[in-house]
This record gives structure tokens, C-alpha cells and sequence, in this order.
């Protein structure tokens, strides 16, 4: 029978001899690895597409390494090994090096955003006009790959906002402008002045249409002129504009938006857009602020015509679902 120091030695003995069986296999996995981690390797068959204006590709993953080579928007690049944020490629010269991860897209994801584009294009336009040299970015942030420039003065069509971004026609596709880089003209779309009395929202009926480009019904053809087919219902059910030979909505009941107090006191005023879907069965819905005022003026704007009531457009004798567009004109005096 052993002693208690003797046998306090042996498990001693055994501790350390584990420890060190630890140490060496630590060892050898960081000598076989180089202590980092194994690279992904990305299929031979898979390509990204650039999205910015152009990118530079570098001779290590970081912003500071040498430039090897640059791609343009448009241009496809293969794939060779993916770290994240960086991304190892070859040109179509055969130039390999390291690009940012971000400014490239799989093509799934290029898909995504071309029927996202698509969607978008298939609105009415508002024309529009930039300030001082704009950039455009691939989404409605800065945080997004900048794919162009506007110069000063620029023309530019507006189909929707997102947030505090517009999304324009750009190239034929479509770009994101800051809000307060574009002026939207309200030039051609339904007028309604708000006086700075109105402290409430009042329901009025609607006068007259006015015959002006944008609300007056477009001639059907005469008799002895053959008939033109049928337009085709666009994606969704909902018409960018009447068909022509169709009737334009026509307004019923207004609600008049509210002057809002604050924006009253801090002498606000200006024009507000708004724009919705008017339905078969006289409502509109979908009512969104293109271009807005602080002080609640579009959210006021926005909320009054929610409860507008029309007579539908019409088409081939059939109601149907258009885009109707509103200025709400808010005047201190």
C-alpha cells in the first residue's frame, strides 16, 4: 500500500503528462494550419457581377494593398475564394486579386434587384431637377455601392421614394438620389390649394375637373378610323396612365387636408405630392408621399386623401385600377 505523497506525486505526474499531450496537439494543428482559418473555396462555375461604377482589385483582402487590375459596372468576374468582406477573382484578362465583397453581386441577387427595378420603372414618372452635383446609389442609402453622378441642373424622371431617397431613371435603370438633392416638379398633376384657416379637415365636393393635361379624357377615335386592340392589363391590374380612347378618374368627394398648427407658426408652405391607386369602385388606396414638407404637412397631405371618392377611370367601357397623382398646394397666404 502506497503512501499519500507518493501518491500525490503519480497524480501530479499524470497531470503534467496530460498537459503536455495538449500542448504538443495544439502545435501541431497551428503548424499544419499556419493559425488561420482554411479559406473558403468558392465553385470554379460561380461569377459576380460588378455594381459600382468601377472597382479596383487589389494584391491582398485590405484598402490599403496594391491595385492589380480594375473592372467596370456590368462586368463579370470568376469567383475564386470567398473571406467575408473580401473576395478573391479573376478578370476576364485572366487578372486575379482581392475585391470588396459589397460591391459585387451573386446572380441571384442581380435578379432580385433587376425585378425590383422593373417594378419600380413600371410607375408614373414625376419629372424632377438636381441641385448641386448628386450622387446615386444602388439603394436608397449611402451605406449602398455608388453606381453615378448627377450634374448640376440635371432632368431627371422620379417614379417613387424610399425613405429619404428617390429612385430615378438613370441610364435606363434605376438609381437612389437624396430627397434634398431633387426638386419634383408638380407640373402636370391635380392641384388643390390648402389655406392656412384650414385648422381641420373638411369634406368638400369636388368641382369641375379642369381640362388640363393631366385630368382631361383623351378624344375616342372617330367612327371611319379602325379600331386599335385592346391594351393588354399591365403586371399587378393597376394602369401607369389611362389607355388612351379610356376616361380619366374623376373626383367625387375631397376631403381638404389640415393646415398643420406647427407648420402654420414656423411659416412653412409649399407644395406636397401624394400619390395613390384609384379602384374599380371609386376608392383610393395605396397613398404614398413623393415629395414632402416637415412639420406633418405631408402625413396631413397624405391622410386627407386617403378618403377621397372618385368615379373610376375607365377603358374599353370597363373600370379599372390607375395611378392618380395629387399636389397639395399649402399657403400662408
Amino acid at each position: 500500500m502506497t503512501d499519500a505523497p507518493t501518491r500525490r506525486g503519480r497524480g501530479l505526474a499524470v497531470v503534467i503528462a496530460l498537459a503536455l499531450l495538449f500542448f504538443a496537439l495544439l502545435a501541431l494543428i497551428i503548424l499544419k494550419t499556419g493559425g488561420k482559418p482554411e479559406p473558403q473555396t468558392a465553385p470554379v462555375s460561380e461569377t459576380l457581377t460588378v455594381l459600382p461604377a468601377r472597382i479596383r482589385i487589389r494584391t491582398e483582402p485590405k484598402a490599403s494593398a496594391p491595385v492589380v487590375a480594375q473592372a467596370k459596372s456590368g462586368e463579370q468576374v470568376k469567383l475564386l475564394e470567398d473571406r467575408g468582406a473580401w473576395v478573391r477573382v479573376e478578370t476576364g484578362e485572366g487578372l486575379s486579386g482581392w475585391a470588396e465583397r459589397a460591391y459585387l453581386e451573386r446572380t441571384a441577387e442581380r435578379e432580385r434587384r433587376l425585378a425590383r427595378y422593373k417594378a419600380i420603372r413600371a410607375l408614373p414618372p414625376l419629372k424632377g431637377v438636381s441641385g448641386d452635383r448628386t450622387p446615386l446609389y444602388a439603394g436608397p442609402g449611402i451605406f449602398y455601392p455608388l453606381v453615378g453622378e448627377l450634374g448640376g441642373d440635371s432632368t431627371v424622371l422620379v417614379f417613387t421614394r424610399d425613405h429619404d431617397f428617390y429612385a430615378i431613371d438613370h441610364d435606363g435603370s434605376v438609381a437612389y438620389a437624396s430627397v434634398d438633392a431633387i426638386d419634383v416638379s408638380s407640373t402636370g398633376t391635380r392641384q388643390l390649394d390648402v389655406a392656412q384657416t384650414s385648422t381641420t379637415e373638411t369634406t368638400d365636393t369636388a368641382p369641375p375637373v379642369p381640362d388640363t393635361m393631366a385630368t382631361m379624357p383623351l378624344p375616342v377615335p372617330a367612327p371611319v378610323v379602325p379600331e386599335t386592340p385592346q391594351q393588354a392589363e399591365p403586371s399587378g391590374g393597376v394602369y401607369a396612365a389611362v389607355p388612351p380612347g379610356g376616361t380619366q378618374p374623376e373626383e367625387v368627394d375631397r376631403v381638404i387636408p389640415a393646415y398643420p398648427p406647427a407648420a402654420r407658426r414656423a411659416g412653412i408652405a409649399g407644395p406636397v405630392v401624394v400619390r395613390g391607386i384609384v379602384r374599380r369602385d371609386g376608392t383610393i388606396d395605396n397613398v404614398e408621399i413623393i415629395r414632402d414638407l416637415p412639420y406633418g404637412l405631408g402625413e396631413s397631405a397624405r391622410r386627407a386623401v386617403s378618403r377621397w371618392r372618385f368615379r373610376p377611370a375607365t377603358f374599353a367601357g370597363e373600370p379599372i385600377d390607375v395611378y392618380y397623382t395629387v399636389t397639395v398646394n399649402f399657403k400662408l397666404q
